[in-house]
């Protein structure tokens, strides 16, 4: 990718991530360090000047092979900024942080999930922009849930690039069809479905697939409102996986999985083997998010089975579609105060700009990803697969968290993205960040994998949903859960 950045591969540990929080790439026509205790972000925003040049980190988004050198220069003659962009794999990014602000090469701006957002807000790695938002009058344009959903003890660090989508459950309304069958709205009716296909659809390898058994939000229906994660309840933060209503979400897993009603690879399953199956037309039902997803579930499987049709299901009586954590894009906090500012306004702002900028980030360059179509913008063939139109940049043009006031920059949505978005806004619901807790850091590996464990022994059948409770409560208290939800509620 173009103007790549050199990582230093130091044999850094997680450790030590925030230890010498470094250096940053950008430069300002006053790149002044010396901060002015008297200054307001009133006066910092104002006599924010453009960035020179800037250092962005993002780990998803528009790939090389779609256009991503093109956007580079588009934005770079657009904005006069020169622009180095860094797109690091999924699996990668996280370390690549950790080596980044244990060697001093932290990048001006990058993204960072819910989940790790308040540990390094509490490290004092990423700059605090609540002032910023509010000063610019985003906070205003952006719904305040979403503000509060991802609050670190009163205070905003991370813009969300676009509203968060939520996983819903597609099945094959085809096969429902087929069976004479009715969309199903309770739990016994989603049991007698699922089964039907087992039995009575000859190409059903598999009535419900899903990447792993741990995730509440990949299988909704059967967790019923229990999760296996920090949870709050009656706004206090617990530990979901020892509450009650585990046992039965334990049960369903079980009586389904030793059926067969349950993908048998779904323990190990990876998300991409999952559409896989999907796509091949063999699976009944697969949760997976809203939106964008709806028309890719639906177009990749009508090329193997055109006569497929697919139905975002709304949840049935018990279960909960969860919105994932919101992604933002959060400024390292060794940039002055005044750079801060810079980023801020040339950078964050501006992909949220209703206008130039947010089209920018939403649907690409014109002439390479879209055409003007009167007022509508008309999506190009992809770059690196053409049968497919290009959706996206950087930012879901329908999940934008800011209106579009360009009138003559709409983006057509199709009906399979319209329908699912429907089910998501209608039933999703928000979570929160979690609060900071140097406890629940440190035990996060060991607690996931018991997690995982034992939700799988149980759904095997080799213990009992009360055996495995008891296990893991013992394994929780061992890795002294209490004192993670204790530092998590004196911060929330």
């Amino acid at each position: 990718m173009k103007k790549q950045i050199s990582m230093l591969l130091a044999t850094a540990c997680a450790a030590s991530l925030l230890a010498a929080c470094g250096g940053s790439g950008s430069t300002t026509t006053d790149s002044s360090s010396a901060a002015d205790t008297t200054a307001t972000a009133a006066s910092y925003y104002e006599s924010a000047q453009k960035p020179d040049k800037l250092v962005w980190w993002v780990h998803d988004g528009m790939h090389q092979e779609d256009g991503s050198e093109q956007w580079i220069a588009e934005f770079d003659a657009k904005t006069g900024i020169d622009l180095e962009l860094d797109f690091i794999d999924n699996n990668e990014y996280t370390k690549k942080l950790e080596l980044a602000y244990a060697s001093d090469t932290v990048p001006d701006t990058f993204d960072l999930n819910g989940e790790t957002l308040g540990n390094y807000a509490a490290q004092g790695a990423i700059a605090d922009l609540t002032d910023l938002v509010h000063e610019s009058g985003l906070y205003d344009k952006v719904d305040k849930n979403l503000w509060d959903a991802l609050t670190v003890n009163g205070k905003i660090y991370g813009v969300p690039r676009e509203t968060p989508s939520a996983i819903v459950t597609y099945v094959r309304k085809d096969w429902l069809d087929r069976l004479g069958m009715d969309v199903p709205t309770t739990y016994d009716e989603f049991i007698e479905m699922l089964t039907r296909f087992k039995n009575e659809i000859p190409e059903c390898t598999a009535p419900y697939t899903a990447p792993g058994l741990k995730s509440t939000q990949a299988l909704p229906e059967f967790y019923q409102g229990a999760t296996a994660d920090y949870v709050k309840v009656d706004g206090k933060w617990v530990d979901g996986m020892a509450q009650d209503n585990m046992l039965t979400a334990l049960q369903n897993l079980q009586d389904a999985y030793t059926a067969g009603l349950i993908d048998q690879e779904a323990i190990t399953n990876t998300t991409s083997a999952c559409r896989d199956e999907w796509y091949a037309g063999t699976v009944g039902c697969f949760p997976y998010w809203g939106g964008l997803w709806g028309e890719t579930l639906t177009v990749r499987l009508k090329q193997n089975v055109p006569d497929a049709e697919v139905i975002a299901l709304p949840p049935i009586e018990g279960a909960t579609y969860l919105y994932s954590a919101p992604s933002v894009q959060v400024i390292s906090s060794k940039l002055s105060d005044e750079q801060v500012a810079s980023v801020y306004k040339y950078f964050i702002e501006y992909m949220h700009d209703g206008g130039e900028g947010q089209v920018l980030f939403q649907s690409g360059v014109e002439g390479v990803h879209w055409e003007q179509d009167g007022n509508n913008i008309k999506p190009l063939p992809t770059i690196s697969k053409p049968a497919e139109v290009f959706q996206k940049a950087w930012i879901t043009p329908w999940l934008a968290i800011t209106p579009m006031t360009a009138a003559d920059k709409n983006v057509e949505i199709s009906q399979a993205v319209s329908d699912s978005l429907a089910v998501v806004s209608a039933n999703a619901k928000n979570i929160s960040v979690f609060p900071v807790s140097e406890q629940r850091t440190m035990i996060t590996s060991d607690l996931t994998t018991a997690r995982e464990n034992i939700i799988s022994r149980v759904a095997m059948g080799q213990l009992t949903p009360e055996e495995g409770m008891a296990e893991y409560k013992a394994q929780a208290e061992t890795l002294n859960v209490a004192q993670a939800l204790e530092e998590m509620n004196a911060n929330a």
